[in-house]
């Protein structure tokens, strides 16, 4: 087991000591970040003649004035993107201001008040430099209503700092606006932020950070189990991440992908030659595990091989209950099912019933798409809306914002949009008639 670091930080012997530290322990208290150029030497001379000083945790928070100091969560599933944006922000902030991260989100939220500083990461420059690139979220994450399970707490938790920002899905978008509801004097800012791709603001389709790193891994994954089913002429059943939403697992998985122009030649071969011995299966096409097999049945005969992708929140129409099991259905406190996942064990059963194929192989695609390191896009997709979300803080704007691309912007081209943090839905689905067809999600694998 790695040994976590002391919090103990080094730095400049001045007035503004947070502004100058030259080494600390990371986010995780699992290594050491240097500022670069500073060797081991430099510091034991700096702390021998004192230009440098060292200062524990506890000493750094005693000394903040709370209402210069900001506290942010980053709730719900975690994807790329999310380091870049709190990069971008700790690195874009007034110096007048200092950034504080909670602990496991909305865990960390609603701890009792008089513990509520051991849940906080001090973000400096060195630390906000140092997550630029990182995947998932440096501050770790967690699905906690926290308004709803300890309002009071949260309140009294919240109330001392001058601003909260923070990233999520439609709950902890959600989240944010209820306590920029209940603190108007504040300002609150957010963005959207899931591999599920599903957010809408006021309606309007938005795109959400992690989505396009998360459709990468998975696209790139997928061909290559189809590559293998193809090799020796084998059934394959792959389960993906989708619970409400089957836009992820479509999008990586389609016949005639967006992105196949920029593919390297051997991911362009393998969707060429194998994507009609693929059927996708996506929650807002429903349909029955009988027909699940004939289709899978009449690809099997005609290619030699299939591969059935599945959103895990996939419902056959012949079925009464999803295929998860009973202590699988924890509901969370935002009324969520916590955990979603076995689908895939009733297709592969309805195919070697209906189907009379007896080896059918099973595959889960979940959590490498949340860890996955940040493509180009999300990066610069979290340092935009970062530096944007900086300024509003810097502005000392008041009230609920949001700050967003929607859908069609291009994030390497475009500044984001700022909106009132209202309204958050989770509705963009491959039911959004404006970006997507039945005749489109046909021709592209989906079946129903």
């Amino acid at each position: 087991m790695t040994k976590k670091i002391e919090e103990t930080y080094i730095g400049k012997n001045s007035d503004h000591f947070l502004r100058d530290i030259v080494q600390r322990p990371s986010a995780s208290l699992r290594r050491l970040v240097t500022k670069d150029g500073i060797s081991t030497e430099d510091i034991e001379k700096g702390l021998q003649d004192g230009t440098l000083i060292k200062k524990s945790r506890a000493e750094i928070l005693s000394s903040l004035e709370k209402s210069a100091c900001g506290i942010g969560l980053t709730g719900g599933g975690d994807c790329a993107g999310i380091a870049d944006l709190l990069s971008s922000l700790g690195l874009n902030l007034d110096p007048k201001f200092t950034m504080l991260g909670v602990k496991n989100a909305g865990a960390g939220l609603v701890t009792d008040p008089k513990e509520f500083e051991e849940q906080l990461i001090i973000i400096d420059p060195l630390l906000a430099k140092d997550f630029s690139g990182q995947s998932s979220t440096p501050l770790k994450s967690a699905r906690v209503n926290a308004l709803k399970d300890n309002p009071t707490n949260t309140k009294a938790n919240i109330s001392p700092y001058n601003f909260v920002y923070g990233t999520g899905g439609d709950d902890h978008l959600g989240l944010l606006a209820g306590i920029a509801e209940a603190f108007p004097e504040k300002a609150v800012v957010g963005t959207f932020k899931s591999i599920d791709g599903d957010g809408c603001i006021n309606g309007k389709p938005a795109q959400m950070l992690g989505f396009r790193t998360a459709m990468k891994r998975y696209q790139e994954d997928f061909w290559a189990i189809v590559q293998n089913a193809y090799t020796h002429d084998q059934t394959h059943v792959v389960e993906f991440f989708g619970r409400k939403s089957g836009k992820l697992p479509f999008e990586a998985t389609r016949k005639f992908p967006n992105n196949f122009d920029d593919l390297p030649r051997e991911e362009k071969r393998k969707i060429e030659e194998f994507r009609d011995g693929i059927i996708i299966l996506v929650p807002e096409k429903p349909t029955s595990l009988q027909a699940i097999a004939q289709e899978v049945k009449r690809i099997k005969e005609q290619e030699g091989f299939c591969v059935v992708a599945v959103a895990e929140g996939f419902v056959p129409t012949d079925m009464e209950e999803n295929a998860e099991t009973s202590e699988n259905k924890a509901i969370d406190s935002f009324g969520n099912v916590a955990k979603l996942s076995g689908i895939r064990h009733a297709i592969i059963a309805a195919i070697q019933k209906f189907a009379g194929i007896n080896k059918v192989n099973e595959l889960i695609e979940n959590y490498t798409a949340r860890g996955a390191t940040p493509t180009k896009y999300d990066t610069t997709m979290g340092e935009k809306i970062g530096k944007q979300m900086a300024k509003l803080i810097n502005g000392v704007i008041t009230g609920g914002k949001a700050v967003v691309y929607f859908e069609g912007a291009d994030a390497e081209k475009e500044e984001p949009t700022v909106v009132p943090l209202t309204d958050i839905s989770n509705k963009n689905t491959l039911n959004n008639s404006d970006l997507y067809n039945d005749e489109m999600l046909r021709e592209n694998g989906v079946f129903w």
